[in-house]
């Protein structure tokens, strides 16, 4: 089972009091397994906006419930000795108390995990968020958020062998005091009837040793398919953005973070919610405080995809990229290099906006805006770093086969797929280019070429050499893997890899180091064409019969400026 943390969004500017105090009198140890995590806290509470967009929010204030329709339940619903306590700061602030006096085990009764539903109207694109640790005495547990929920309420009859207490499916953020504040961690994970599904985690460590405090935690979904779901940690609401998770990508198939064969449909629709965890039997159950807790549809700041927040060595003609939640419907985006943002203009049309020729070893940074009909939420600050290179292709922008398969098709005639976008490796972002082949039949080649709408001009932009990323299986028989140029007026040239091996390679190799020089005849000021292949073109490849072999293909680009060669 998996233990899930939940956090919602505060509804005033309350910021972390000024004291606070740390009993942290118990340690948990060492983090529960995949298998024996517990579960999501479900909470939506409804109220529809203004605007049409549903909403709930609690702050607590007066030491009462704001919302009537709060749902408390937990795993296993036993004990009953799960409780929800408002209490007061000594600057008058309520918050919430979520405890659990009880071990929970084999034959103990207590509750891994207690859940608050704000109410049970259902969500898609969401922020849940809300102030965790608000007093600075959460035991060594895990906070969560939680949204897109779906749950039964099991009497031990419903489903056969399970305890009583919600069996619940979600999206969810973990806050994990887990093991102390010292060791402060974040993560997303997608939880199908109480079991983690993860195979690859998300997990951010917060940088600073001073965490016996109070944070602003949100957690942002947005889209149905696919899904993007990010965890973040921000000093207070509306303040600097401490620390955020990967972007997680979920579709309807077996995902590269998912277990094998779980590809299980992505969830569209449900409630959001906040909860407390401990699946340990020492200490006794958990105990973490909230404050102005939130769902909201109207309030999601654009999404991030690339470049990552903080990304280094990143090409000198950016392509930015994020996702927008329904509501929007219009942006305001801001970049320049770091302290200077300026609002760029005209506003880009859609989510990807590709920057002028940046100066290289430079820092820029940029945000987004996202208008809709509650006015303009304004958008988290991104950063990255500039390196020599230009970004041919990353594959990030293909949603599927048939799209990179329409970008870079494939040589083999008839109603054949050779190119597909792969996410279950990759050497940067979150897919690849998969070339599969089957040289031991006519041509005896396989490639796949890009056609560049307009003539690309590589000369003016002092471009020396090209670049690529690689891999392929040590059981691939051995092939020359190929390069090859085209410009305007059909001129051509290839450069194959020196080791015709390197194919087998099953770590990601850098191709780097191909010199422009070396397409002679080619005009590098009207590029046209570019082909990936692998073969010989001559004879038959060894290859079995049914053999069909494969190398992935990742971060093409091209280097300013002179590079040693690593292959």
């Amino acid at each position: 089972m998996v233990v899930y943390r939940f956090t919602i969004e505060a509804k005033g500017q309350k910021r972390c009091p000024q004291s606070l105090s740390n009993p942290y009198h118990h340690l948990r140890g060492d983090s529960m397994s995949t298998s024996a995590r517990a579960a999501c806290v479900l909470a939506i509470v409804a109220a529809l906006a203004s605007v049409g967009y549903a909403n709930w929010a609690d702050s607590f204030d007066g030491g009462a419930f704001n919302l009537t329709t709060w749902k408390w339940l937990s795993y296993p619903q036993v004990a009953g000795t799960y409780t929800q306590t408002l209490k007061t700061t000594e600057d008058g602030n309520a918050y919430l108390a979520l405890a659990e006096t009880s071990s929970v085990g084999a034959d103990l009764p207590g509750a891994a995990f207690g859940i608050g539903f704000g109410s049970d109207e259902k969500f898609s694109d969401v922020r849940v968020a809300g102030t965790v640790n608000v007093t600075g005495d959460a035991s060594h547990a895990y906070h969560g958020l939680a949204s897109r929920s779906s749950y039964i309420v099991n009497d031990g009859k419903i489903v056969a062998g399970a305890a009583p207490g919600v069996i619940a499916s979600c999206y969810v953020m973990h806050i994990n005091w887990e093991n102390g504040p010292a060791n402060l961690q974040i993560d997303i994970e997608k939880v199908v009837q109480l079991q983690n599904i993860m195979d690859k985690n998300f997990d951010v460590t917060i940088p600073e040793l001073a965490n016996a405090r109070c944070y602003y935690a949100a957690l942002d979904i947005v889209g149905s398919g696919p899904v993007y779901v990010q965890g973040k940690l921000y000093e207070y609401k509306g303040g600097p953005l401490v620390a955020e998770t990967a972007v997680m990508v979920d579709t309807d198939g077996n995902d590269w973070w998912e277990e094998d064969n779980k590809g299980d449909a992505v969830f569209k629709t449900g409630p959001s919610g906040i909860f407390a965890q401990n699946e340990k039997a020492t200490p006794a159950g958990f105990y973490t405080t909230f404050d102005d807790v939130s769902s909201k549809s109207d309030d999601v700041p654009a999404i991030i995809l690339s470049p990552a927040n903080g990304a280094t060595d990143v090409s000198v003609q950016a392509t930015l990229k994020w996702i927008e939640a329904k509501y929007a419907t219009g942006r305001q985006l801001w970049f320049g290099r770091k302290d200077n943002m300026q609002q760029v203009d005209p506003v880009p049309e859609g989510t990807t906006y590709v920057t002028a020729m940046l100066d290289r070893d430079q820092t820029y940074q940029w945000r987004v805006d996202l208008i809709g009909p509650a006015g303009t939420v304004t958008g988290d600050t991104w950063e990255f770093t500039t390196g020599d290179a230009v970004t041919i292709d990353d594959f990030e922008s293909y949603a599927d086969d048939a799209a990179i398969a329409a970008t870079w098709p494939h040589n083999i005639g008839g109603d054949f797929s050779y190119v597909f976008a792969d996410t279950s490796t990759f050497s940067q972002g979150s897919k690849s280019m998969r070339l599969e082949y089957q040289n031991q039949y006519e041509p005896f080649v396989t490639e796949a070429t890009r056609t560049f709408d307009v003539a690309q001009d590589w000369k003016s932009i002092n471009v020396v050499s090209l670049a690529l990323d690689f891999r392929g299986k040590r059981d691939d028989v051995e092939q020359p893997l190929y390069v090859r140029l085209e410009d305007e007026a059909g001129n051509q040239a290839t450069v194959a890899h020196e080791l015709t091996y390197a194919i087998q390679s099953e770590p990601w190799r850098s191709w780097e180091g191909i010199s422009l020089v070396s397409f002679a005849g080619v005009d590098l000021a009207t590029i046209k064409k570019i082909a990936i292949g692998v073969g010989g073109g001559e004879s038959a490849s060894a290859q079995a019969v049914d053999d069909r072999d494969a190398i992935y293909i990742d971060n093409i680009r091209l280097i300013r400026g002179a590079t040693a060669t690593r292959r």
